[in-house]
């Protein structure tokens, strides 16, 4: 039986490395429609193309991680250090959607049309589920360790 609960699992194995793989894609099949989501003050131009297979190389290794390493290590510490780096990608991401969107935009949901709320809560959502994940928030309490002698068990 897995120490990562159930709900844990789904985000990260399931939902979040089809989010990714979906942005990669977007990302090189139409990066305008990627620019307008994601990034609305800035304008498309060529000149930002080579940025966009480096999202799509990033976003590629997150669900990478997500649907193969995570799956192949049930370990609680594995899962703590691979979301945390990903906690600083998301940060990051999150920090350029503030700046373009806007603080007064980005956090009135009632300013957004659908294409800021999928963005936003796609964003957001496993942002907080990796937040959570780092503190413990639901994981099971690690048993305690029994000292015999000098020697840890």
């Amino acid at each position: 039986m897995s120490p990562i609960p159930l709900t844990y699992r789904i985000i990260f194995n399931y939902v979040e490395p089809l989010l990714a793989t979906l942005g990669a894609i977007q990302v090189v099949i139409a990066p305008r429609d990627l620019l307008r989501l994601s990034l609305p003050s800035v304008p498309y131009s060529p000149a930002l193309y080579p940025l966009f297979p480096q999202m799509c190389g990033a976003w590629l290794m997150f669900a990478f991680h997500d649907v193969v390493t995570l799956r192949i290590y049930q370990d609680v510490h594995i899962w703590k250090h691979i979301l945390g780096a990903a906690i600083f990608s998301d940060l990051g991401y999150t920090t350029g959607l503030v700046q373009s969107m806007g603080p007064a935009w980005f956090f009135n949901p009632l300013r957004w049309d659908g294409a800021n709320a999928f963005t936003v809560v796609s964003t957001l959502l496993p942002l907080l589920a990796k937040i959570l994940f780092v503190l413990g928030v639901g994981l099971p309490r690690p048993a305690p360790r029994v000292k015999v002698s000098d020697k840890e068990l």
